[in-house]
């Protein structure tokens, strides 16, 4: 029978706990409880359980704490399973660090759950006491020496490059050094676990550090499901979002249901755990881990696959795969960036949205790499962004790290997503713009104007003063207006003009220089262009009609 203490400050969750499952029923009895870390220390001298399920938070000394002091003493063969709220999810991350196998939100918990968790940590122990049986200095030793090989292949790249053996010399080592490691490893068969964020992410304030831990926790914890599935396995980490696990498959007839039952397992879990999902890209099996280039070419093709149609997260190798992964060349939507900005600086959110729907189509027809496919998702999103002048525009979605963002979507899917989903955030900019701010533009135009007609005036410096980009007040006054900024700047210049020249109280160049133009010839030209004759003629035929 497994010993099992529960610690917890609250009487309820000791007594709820206790009574939610048959013990008996799974091989284990109710050792003891306690109500913090302290009491539960005095109890473990005297009762050695095998399984302690204890609170995090509790008075004196808690979860965390406790833990420390156990590890402390040497009890290194104490199985822990934490309980905690949705709010102390730090300290559980810091909890799976020390060693423990689950943890469980008390609001969410369940027969089933704590069932699950329970026969995991039942797992875990047995697995401790069969290695301290055998004496498992060599094989440990003989594990490492298995990791340190895998990683550096995967350092090397694998030693492969393709999908069949180039025989080269460098491969032929490597597959006879892999050889050598068959006793730990045979009848290989590899699979690549990513992580797929999806394009919401993780919340603005988890950082990259907070996510290199969760995958770290994640490992810990995929790690210890696998010994429950297979004898042998290796996992190692290939890069941020994604872990490499080699499983001996000797002697397993029915090996890929085993893998698929495993998958499915690691899926269901860190999604429950830690909200993120996660794919499993599967080879076929092998007879030597010499074969490891072969292993990881075909779990890449799998995982490709998925990329392009994230239809089962749990993906074998196939060769369907092959043709997957072929994608047409070069991928670039710099043909659209004219339509963009016409968009943009209509406010036309209709066509914006036609646009970006076209980038998703094209996405889907031309199967592009993952990384062509978020280059051009940065692309759009710095163009557009251009737009919208720091200040102007405040609910444009700013990214400080919008390439680790989007890095961080694993499908093809989740990609067109995210396109949706900055399509559906530009598009109410520009709507709002449009019914806030494009009709007024030429009334803003207007009234700015007529306030500074005597000075200077360029596009340039209008749009500055207005807080707007020259294109879009260039586009939008001359939709509303019907006339170019330029014309009507000078026509309102030329009405004053006009005034003035009648009062005759100027000489020409001083009317140039009270309506800000640049030379009295240049005020002379703007003008017949506007009347159809010169200053001169003008002032004479305010004169003969002054005195008619």
């Amino acid at each position: 029978m497994y010993r099992v203490m529960i610690v917890d400050d609250e009487p309820l969750i000791l007594a709820g706990i206790a009574s939610l499952l048959d013990w008996k029923e799974y091989g284990c009895e109710i050792s003891g409880k306690a109500a913090n870390g302290q009491q539960a220390l005095k109890l473990m001298e005297e009762q050695k359980p095998d399984i302690v399920i204890t609170d995090i938070k509790m008075p004196g000394m808690d979860g965390i704490g406790f833990m420390k002091a156990v590890k402390e003493r040497g009890w290194d063969d104490v199985i822990f399973i934490l309980l905690t709220n949705l709010e102390e999810f730090s300290l559980a991350r810091q909890a799976l660090s020390l060693g423990a196998v689950e943890y469980l939100v008390k609001m969410e918990l369940t027969e089933e759950k704590l069932a699950d968790s329970l026969k995991l940590a039942m797992e875990r122990r047995e697995m401790k006491r069969k290695a301290e049986a055998a004496g498992t200095a060599v094989t440990v030793s003989r594990e490492d020496a298995v990791r340190e090989y895998i990683e550096k292949l995967l350092t090397d790249g694998g030693t492969f490059s393709g999908g069949a053996s180039s025989g080269n010399a460098g491969e032929a080592s490597a597959q006879h050094q892999g050889e050598g490691y068959d006793s730990c490893l045979r009848r290989p068969v590899l699979a690549i676990i990513s992580f797929n964020y999806g394009y919401e992410g993780f919340s603005s304030d988890f950082t990259r550090e907070d996510q290199k831990k969760v995958i770290s926790f994640a490992e810990n914890i995929i790690e210890q499901m696998v010994k429950g599935y297979f004898d042998h396995s290796c996992l190692v980490r290939r890069e941020l979002n994604s872990l490499v696990l080699v499983m001996s498959t000797d002697g397993i007839e029915d090996y890929r249901e085993q893998i698929r039952s495993l998958g499915e397992k690691i899926i269901s879990v860190v999604k429950d755990y830690f909200e993120v999902s996660v794919s499993v890209a599967v080879s076929s099996r092998r007879e030597s881990l010499g074969e490891f280039g072969a292993l990881l070419y075909e779990a890449m093709s799998a995982t490709n696959h998925y990329f392009y149609h994230s239809l089962d997260p749990v993906v074998f190798y196939s060769e369907e795969c092959e043709t997957s992964a072929r994608h047409t060349g070069s991928f670039h939507i710099g043909f659209l960036k004219k339509d963009l900005s016409q968009a943009v600086a209509l406010n036309d959110s209709g066509r914006l949205e036609e646009i970006l729907d076209q980038v998703a189509c094209l996405l889907r027809e031309h199967n592009p790499s993952r990384q062509q496919a978020v280059n051009a998702c940065a692309n759009l999103y710095f163009f557009l962004s251009s737009f919208f002048e720091d200040g102007e525009e405040p609910d444009f979605p700013y990214e400080v790290n919008i390439m680790e963002k989007l890095g961080r979507l694993g499908t093809l899917g989740q990609i067109i997503q995210w396109i949706n989903w900055f399509k559906e955030a530009v598009s109410r900019i520009l709507e709002r713009r449009r019914d806030t701010r494009v009709d007024k533009i030429a009334e803003m135009v207007r009234e700015y104007v007529m306030e500074h007609y005597k000075e200077r005036i360029t596009l340039g410096q209008a749009a500055e003063a207005l807080n707007i980009s020259q294109g879009y007040l260039s586009t939008a006054f001359k939709k509303q207006s019907g006339e170019s900024f330029t014309n009507y700047v000078s026509a309102i210049k030329i009405e004053k003009a006009k005034e003035l020249i009648a009062s005759h109280q100027y000489m020409m160049y001083e009317v140039s220089d009270l309506l800000g133009f640049d030379t009295p010839f240049y005020f002379s030209k703007v003008f017949k262009k506007v009347t159809g004759m010169s200053p001169k003629e003008y002032e004479a035929q305010c004169l003969k009609q002054k005195k008619l």
